[in-house]
């Protein structure tokens, strides 16, 4: 089963592919997971892997990819 994380993750980065670009996207995505791993938190593989598959399925929606 898919925790409310990874779909925020996988949402977040779909839309924001949409909106802007994947470059943006997966900067973002990679960014919160370093700033995660740096504060104290724990970086997560599947939180970036859900922001791959956003940023995937968002580049086979938009009109500009």
């Amino acid at each position: 089963m898919v925790g409310v994380d990874k779909l925020l993750h996988f949402f977040f980065s779909f839309g924001l592919t949409l909106a802007s670009n994947p470059l943006v996207a997966a900067t973002l995505g990679v960014g919160k997971e370093v700033y995660d791993s740096i504060s104290g938190g724990v970086a997560s593989a599947g939180d970036i892997i859900a922001d791959g598959l956003g940023i995937i399925l968002g580049m086979w929606f938009s009109p500009f990819f």
